[in-house]
């Protein structure tokens, strides 16, 4: 179960939806009779409706999470995403684009960044025409850029 706050809206609709459910609740067992703990169970009815109006979330699926991770896979089989390690961390995206542009068209280039720091984490993906990153990987395994070996090859897709 994970609690993260929610949008106001969400929030107070939630509230507002549980003191209705505990005010039934309340006037139900003021009916039978079993209202000796009332404002004990209208205190426990709003707790425990608002709780679960914002805090529970439906589980997302494993592969939903997992694809956002990954390198992007090619619609068509022209294109060839590439993995650039030992990446030095003052690199920049144009200059990476620049380097690999000498071998041919680049779809896309992503630096990845660290969650919680947002800061290079070293490594990240470039996105060429098949041939050109054939081409680029040759070339480019091993070359100094930015004072770091670089270390190029195909991405590899996470099990």
């Amino acid at each position: 179960m994970t609690c993260k706050l929610p949008p106001a809206s969400v929030y107070f609709s939630s509230l507002f939806i549980a003191a209705a459910m505990a005010g039934l609740l309340y006037w139900i067992l003021q009916i039978w009779g079993l209202d000796t703990n009332g404002l004990l169970v209208l205190g426990l009815g709003l707790f425990i409706g608002h709780l679960l109006g914002t805090c529970i979330r439906p589980p997302t699926k494993q592969s939903d999470t997992a694809s956002a991770n990954r390198p992007p896979t090619p619609a068509n089989g022209d294109t060839l995403s590439l993995y650039v390690g030992n990446l030095a961390y003052r690199a920049q995206r144009d200059e990476l684009e620049a380097l690999f542009a000498q071998y041919g068209d680049v779809k896309s280039v992503r630096i990845m960044l660290d969650r919680a720091t947002r800061r290079p984490r070293g490594y990240a993906f470039v996105e060429m025409e098949h041939n050109a990153g054939r081409k680029a990987m040759e070339g480019l395994d091993g070359v100094e850029f930015c004072g770091r070996t670089l270390r190029v090859s195909e991405a590899k897709q996470r099990q």
